[in-house]
């Protein structure tokens, strides 16, 4: 039986937990005849997709996509080898069972244990959120112009049943006792920004003091950097906060909001730090204060690590807007890594009651597709290089394609996808230009991680999954799909627990599909 990439990957992550000892040997991007060994230690998520890699000295994780692997040792010798490797079609049904077996005999033994959290049933749950199959997407990917799910995997979408994926992180280090606040470990999880984040806009929401400690402590710089700072002093602004450790490379920070209250306020990260974070941190509480808020932000429009402007634009905000949150963006320059300078302003004017909950169905049909790809301080060419790659990867797909030259402080290059499916859910898959890294290779990158999530079926792509987590709880509701159940999914939805007693669930449907829902799941 041949098994994927990412069967492989994961049974010696949550199995054999030997992936410290497997050797990834990868082509590097931009230079073809550049072979590199990467160790599995450093291999943080098994995706759809690709792997993310620990950035070691960056400020946050690296992406590496499936495509550019070109085969996998292990102690005793090769597990993979791209070239003597080969997925039939006749064994793709037969390897999907299997698949699909493994993570049911997985899931049983995780609900065998005992309700204590462990490291084991943490694994184990682990490996039936990423148990989907990478055959889907190779299939995808050698069959660009597949028409979506097939009416079993439509079926699948549309039933509730599937087994909860039961991964819990100990995130609260003490729970709020008297006066004493509620104790987050900023390491548990993902152990990154998102914790404090997530945490200052639940905080602002409802009015629940905490205390954040070893800030991003799974980085390889932990604690407060500029951008995460800015996120802090915003919210501060914006909730009257009173805060200690507010100051860059904290690993402690404490935070006692008052009131959201209408604000008019500037602010600037200092770097290309991610402005599209920044404004998600404050965006709800604003939505729910007492009146209308103007916040003009500076840094990274475009920026690495981090949703770019125009998916808040195009996937996160016409979501939002549904719930009944009344927040506009206006992109007056954008900002590339790593010179930023980009600004955007968000308008936010109160809600006229509270948020509704969203039901998303799965796509079905034929996506509405654009394509876009811009250049600050560089030739254009480059831009219609991208969007000619996309375009032959995408094959039979109907899409629109752009290029533009924009007016950016410093060079850039920036590539989306926005993709609109049923029930108008739009998702954006992005990547940006990089020094010494060939145009094509950025824009098969991005290509990739759409045609993965095209072949699952799924109404929402990884990034946005995280995104929808914390208005899904503001409304007490709402359910969709996903095509994968990330760390930062399931850390989210620990921290969100813990502000609010509400938890927002997980479910493996099978066929590297995924149900999220906050309340009944069978809707």
């Amino acid at each position: 039986m041949t098994f994927s990439l990412r069967d492989i990957l994961n049974r010696a992550r949550w199995r054999d937990e030997n992936l410290h000892a497997l050797e990834l040997v990868v082509l590097h991007r931009g230079a073809p005849g550049d072979r590199r060994v990467v160790s599995g230690a450093l291999v943080t998520d098994v995706g759809p997709s690709g792997v993310t890699l620990d950035g070691q000295g960056l400020e946050e994780d690296v992406f590496l996509p499936y495509h550019r692997f070109l085969a996998i040792r292990g102690p005793d010798g090769a597990l993979w080898d791209k070239e003597g490797r080969a997925l039939e079609a006749h064994e793709a049904e037969d390897e999907e069972a299997v698949i699909e077996e493994a993570a049911i005999a997985v899931a049983d033994e995780a609900a065998a244990t005992t309700p204590r959290t462990t490291a084991a049933n943490q694994e184990a749950a682990h490996a039936t959120a990423a148990a989907g199959s990478e055959v889907a997407t190779l299939q995808a990917t050698s069959n660009p112009d597949a028409a979506g799910p097939t009416p079993s995997a439509q079926a699948t979408a549309a039933a509730p049943t599937g087994r909860e994926i039961a991964v819990r992180h100990e995130v609260v280090l003490r729970h709020p006792h008297r006066d004493a606040p509620l104790v987050i470990d900023g390491s548990a999880g993902e152990g990154g920004g998102q914790i404090l984040r997530t945490s200052l806009t639940l905080s602002m929401l409802t009015g629940k003091p905490f205390v954040l400690e070893h800030i991003r402590g799974r980085r390889s710089r932990p604690g407060l950097l500029r951008q995460h700072l800015t996120c802090v002093n915003a919210a501060a602004a914006v909730s009257q906060a009173t805060v200690e450790g507010a100051s860059l490379g904290s690993s402690t920070l404490s935070f006692r909001p008052g009131a959201a209250r209408g604000v008019e306020r500037r602010f600037d990260i200092g770097s290309a730090g991610s402005v599209a974070l920044v404004l998600q941190t404050i965006a709800l509480p604003l939505a729910l204060a007492d009146r209308p808020s103007t916040i003009t932000l500076r840094g990274g429009t475009h920026a690495r690590w981090a949703p770019i402007v125009p998916f808040l634009e195009r996937a996160w905000l016409p979501l939002v807007r549904r719930m009944g949150a009344d927040i506009a963006l206006e992109l007056r320059r954008p900002g590339f890594y790593p010179a930023g300078g980009g600004e955007v302003v968000m308008h936010v004017s109160p809600a006229a009651s509270s948020l509704a909950p969203l039901h998303l169905p799965c796509p079905a049909g034929a996506l509405a597709v654009e394509i876009d790809a811009i250049v600050s301080e560089l030739p254009e060419s480059i831009a219609r290089r991208e969007l000619a790659v996309v375009a032959e990867r995408l094959g039979a797909e109907r899409v629109m394609l752009r290029s533009a030259t924009v007016r950016g402080v410093g060079p850039g290059n920036a590539l989306w996808i926005a993709a609109r499916g049923a029930g108008e859910v739009t998702n954006v898959f992005s990547g940006l230009g990089e020094r010494g890294v060939a145009a094509e290779d950025v824009a098969r990158e991005v290509a990739e991680r759409f045609l993965a999530w095209r072949a699952s079926g799924a109404a929402v792509e990884e990034h946005l999954t995280d995104q929808l987590m914390v208005p899904m709880a503001l409304a007490r509701g709402g359910s969709f799909t996903t095509d994968a159940i990330s760390l930062h999914s399931t850390t989210n939805a620990d921290v969100i627990e813990a502000f609010t007693g509400e938890r927002v669930r997980a479910f493996d449907l099978g066929d590297g599909r995924f149900r999220v829902a906050l309340g009944d799941p069978a809707v």
